[in-house]
């Protein structure tokens, strides 16, 4: 989290000095940012390795962190985020977020959260004045908040391309276009009422999912890599004469003699005592797969991801056994959701002010609920015959809302009832 004193700014604004002191804080992570980019687009470190010429370099990067993301993302964000408030403020918010592509936003924040440990959204208005959502590349952007202990948000940095380096600076009440050195060029008010910019952590530390087991997925790498080097290496294997002092036939020595015995295949020894064989590396395959998959399982450990190709997720496991494998995974889950639906709350804060502003609808964040739900596995047989057993004790109602089956238009009650 980037942090600067309380004091750093004048009249809702910030100085040269509290740009250039955010700007230091936020160039010093980009190259860990970077990294992570790198390893969840599959260029890993084993991409760089050089061998001695002549030798088999074989670098293959295996997509633990795009996998580790991706499930955490999806896992996260299984069903697309549901708003409960009072009505008709919040029907007129669902409506507007609708509009705004939210569903899809929200799916794209999920996976930077995963990837590089924050993600950042951005409301604005479009060019017939409607409010748009877009999530922004955290690398080359951040919320600033101040270093006391509420950490309030204060301004929304949004670096530029190009050699001019202009950044926007996203106020409550105003955006502000300025140069490489903090001073303001331009400044314009926007609707929005509050900070427009959001920020959503990936928990305290603020880490990717895939951060702490990056050295793991190198050893990975280079295991297999050097697996398929050996095999590649065994096929250039020496010949051992023993008693030999070399290969001649029929007048033909050297390389001559050599190329008739990769024609012919068959080799004349002086005597007895001679002796030929081939010289090569014996290959430890077992140990080394066992060492595979002891990397493979401490990624899946220290990442809390789990292995959905292993046998312990087969088939015919019940919804709870299912759920006790998935139980850390799912805790760590938990806690990502809380962070993000700080961000959420940070974004409805900027919508609810134009909600007031361009259409006089009155809404508070703090009114609002977040609902994100899971997706998964569902023992259906195991469901109905706790329904069943139900049928007596809950009101008719109850049991056809949490039935596996939705019923058929029309169709009211149990065989027929009303």
């Amino acid at each position: 989290m980037i942090t600067i004193p309380a004091d750093s700014l004048r009249q809702g604004r910030p100085g040269p000095e509290a740009l250039r002191m955010a700007l230091r804080q936020f160039e010093a992570g980009l190259p860990r940012l970077n990294r992570l980019a790198r390893y969840y687009e599959g260029r890993h470190d084993i991409a760089g390795r050089a061998r001695l010429p002549g030798l088999p370099n074989t670098r293959l990067a295996h997509a633990f962190p795009r996998y580790i993301a991706q499930v955490s993302a999806a896992y996260l964000l299984g069903e697309p985020v549901r708003l409960e408030g009072p009505e008709p403020a919040t029907g007129a918010l669902r409506a507007l977020l609708a509009r705004a592509g939210a569903d899809s936003v929200d799916a794209q924040l999920a996976l930077h959260q995963a990837v590089y440990g924050r993600a950042v959204s951005l409301c604005y208005e479009d060019a017939a004045g409607q409010p748009r959502l877009c999530a922004l590349d955290p690398r080359a952007a951040c919320v600033v908040h101040d270093d006391t202990v509420a950490q309030v948000p204060l301004f929304g940095l949004c670096l530029g391309q190009g050699p001019a380096r202009e950044m926007s600076v996203y106020t409550p009440h105003e955006v502000l276009l300025t140069d490489s050195q903090g001073r303001v060029r331009q400044a314009r008010p926007h609707a929005f009422g509050a900070l427009p910019m959001a920020e959503y952590p990936n928990g305290g530390d603020g880490q990717g999912d895939f951060e702490q087991v990056l050295a793991l997925v190198d050893a990975y790498d280079l295991l297999q890599s050097d697996r398929l080097n050996d095999r590649q290496q065994f096929s250039d294997a020496l010949l051992v004469l023993t008693g030999v002092m070399g290969i001649a036939e029929d007048g033909l020595e050297g390389p001559g003699a050599l190329e008739r015995l990769r024609q012919e295949k068959t080799l004349a020894l002086p005597d007895e005592h001679a002796r030929a064989e081939w010289l090569v590396k014996t290959p430890l395959e077992r140990d080394i797969e066992v060492l595979r998959e002891a990397l493979a399982q401490d990624i899946h450990k220290f990442s809390l991801t789990p292995d959905f190709s292993d046998v312990r997720f087969a088939g015919n496991a019940s919804g709870i056994a299912i759920k006790y494998k998935l139980f850390n995974f799912d805790n760590r889950v938990k806690l990502k959701e809380r962070f993000f639906t700080q961000g959420l709350m940070g974004r409805a804060e900027a919508l609810c002010g134009w909600l007031d502003q361009r259409q006089g609808l009155r809404l508070r964040a703090e009114e609002l609920r977040f609902i994100l739900s899971r997706r998964l596995p569902v023992n259906e047989l195991e469901r109905a015959q706790t329904l069943a057993q139900l049928r007596d004790i809950v009101p008719l109602a109850t049991l056809r809302h949490n039935a596996p089956l939705t019923p058929a238009p029309g169709d009211e009650g149990v065989g027929g009832e009303q």
